[in-house]
């Protein structure tokens, strides 16, 4: 089920799938394996209006050991960027019942979860498609910090620089267990290219934006997205990218290589040379890691909470993030998932 299946459902079946989804129906999936178990029939269900779907309540949470949990608050995205199939895919956005989201964050907190972190395809879109639209989604954080003072922290996943509001800095300004990172997809620091995309902002929208939050979080990581060699980008918008990326001192850029997807505007524009985007790839890369360690150094020699969620057992080494997404390695004889540790933190110690 999932993307894939939305658009390759006889492919999914002769790959010696029994029973194939879409985007939606996933909530019959119970009903569905006992269908085929007394039928033995290949079972499609692909729904051919994926744009007028409504939430699933699917209850289904993604655990790392009583540490951290998934909480799904909505799905599918009316963005409609140039090189994206999201919504021809995932469908039109969607926002699931805050009560069941909130339900399942007590739920979650009772179980001894350390930390939540908001998820969706579209999370800045959340509540536009509830009633008269005015619950959004600062309204929902806050009330599942509200409604769960025994959190200790909630992590928001990725958002766009737009719906970030007021409201929303407002909480972060005085709501500690905020986590002190925000992911905030880029894709271009060109004006022309970020045109080309349909990306709803300006540069000059993201970089006001940045200090904004930087107001009331001046020690917050800032992560984001970029894509290096969009159908047409001259040397001279590279250039703007790369610039663009050091004026807005991001803790780290996450890569991608443009790739073609069918269906897409973008797709039906000139691609560049795979030597270029290769090259493209390697110099944001290197960029990343200086802002990454010049982000890092920030923190030498302070003594920061730490969440534990993973171990190495034959390195005998704990690893947890830092509030502002620092990965921490801690010696110890035995596994620390769940716990928390003021630890003096080091750069030079990583996981890779």
């Amino acid at each position: 089920m999932g993307c894939y299946s939305q658009t390759h459902a006889e492919q999914a079946i002769q790959l010696g799938a029994d029973i194939v989804l879409g985007a939606a129906s996933r909530s019959a999936i119970l009903t569905l394996i006992d269908r085929f178990s007394a039928e033995r029939k290949p079972i499609v269900e692909i729904s051919p209006s994926i744009r007028r779907e409504t939430y699933e309540e699917l209850g289904a949470t993604a655990f790392c050991e009583n540490a951290r949990a998934y909480l799904k608050v909505q799905d599918g995205c009316d963005n409609f960027c140039s090189y994206c199939l999201i919504p021809f895919l995932r469908g039109n956005s969607r926002s699931r019942d805050p009560r069941a989201v909130i339900e399942e964050a007590m739920a979650l907190t009772s179980s001894g979860y350390q930390e939540i972190i908001i998820t969706g395809i579209h999370i800045g879109a959340y509540g536009k498609d509830l009633a008269d639209g005015s619950f959004r989604l600062a309204d929902l954080i806050e009330a599942i910090l509200n409604k769960c003072p025994a959190l200790p922290r909630l992590r928001i996943s990725s958002i766009e620089e737009s719906e970030i509001d007021d409201h929303l800095l407002s909480l972060m300004a005085r709501e500690p267990r905020i986590a002190d990172h925000l992911h905030i997809p880029l894709q271009s620091g060109s004006q022309g290219v970020l045109q080309r995309m349909k990306r709803h902002y300006t540069t000059d929208d993201f970089l006001t934006k940045l200090a904004a939050i930087r107001t009331v979080r001046p020690d917050i990581a800032i992560t984001t997205d970029v894509i290096a060699g969009f159908p047409g980008e001259t040397e001279e918008e590279w250039e703007e990218t790369k610039d663009f990326c050091r004026r807005a001192a991001f803790a780290e850029i996450h890569v991608f290589p443009y790739s073609s997807r069918p269906g897409t505007a973008a797709s039906r524009l000139k691609d560049l040379d795979p030597t270029t985007k290769k090259n493209r790839v390697k110099e944001l890369l290197n960029l990343s890691r200086e802002l990454r360690d010049s982000y890092e150094s920030r923190f030498f020699g302070r003594t920061l909470p730490v969440l534990f969620e993973d171990y190495d057992a034959e390195k005998r080494i704990a690893w947890g993030h830092t509030s502002n997404y620092l990965k921490v390695a801690f010696p110890s004889e035995e596994p620390l998932h769940g716990q928390w540790k003021e630890i003096l933190y080091i750069p030079s110690i990583k996981s890779d």
